[in-house]
């Protein structure tokens, strides 16, 4: 697989991570929880939790591998910053989007309703689109960290093979 095919099948496979736990987060663990409400059984709950946690582990296991295998600055660099983004979103939204003692929100209202729509349809009890977040931003900076090793490395082989390096070479 070429170092292309790699770096997008890594973006887009984070995309849908993040899509998919988020929508499990707040779809199927809110019906559970009403379901539970509503019967007085908390099995299903236990059995969503389960599944839950097993899919946002699986997750970040998924998203690190092919962060790694990718070893691209693009990738690392997306990582980053999207990771870092739902890693600081509740930060973000209950201290620059909220209204607190009648003190408006720091940010204006548009940006600050965009980002309360992101973080309550992202965020449930599971808090899997956070973790991954989380997951991303350590795996991107890894990424970046491989990346300029890599680069560190080559430079060096690169004076050390080159005919000119050696004075007694014609």
């Amino acid at each position: 697989m070429s170092r292309t095919s790699k770096t997008l099948v890594a973006l887009a496979t984070a995309a849908i991570v993040l899509v998919l736990v988020a929508w499990f987060d707040n779809t199927l663990m809110s019906e559970a929880r009403r379901h539970a409400a509503a019967t007085f059984d908390v099995s299903g709950v236990g059995a969503m939790t389960a599944l839950g946690s097993l899919l946002v582990a699986g997750s970040i296991l998924l998203v690190g591998t092919l962060a790694w295998r990718a070893a691209s600055v693009v990738v690392g660099l997306a990582y980053v910053l999207v990771g870092g983004f739902f890693v600081a979103l509740p930060w973000l939204v209950w201290n620059l989007a909220t209204t607190k003692n009648d003190v408006p929100p720091v940010l204006p209202e548009a940006l600050a309703s965009a980002l309360g729509t992101i973080y309550f349809s992202t965020t449930g009890s599971l808090n899997g689109a956070g973790t991954i977040g989380a997951a991303m931003l350590i795996a991107g900076v890894a990424t970046l960290a491989r990346w300029w090793w890599g680069r560190a490395a080559a430079a060096s082989r690169v004076e050390i093979i080159a005919p000119t390096a050696d004075p007694t070479l014609p």
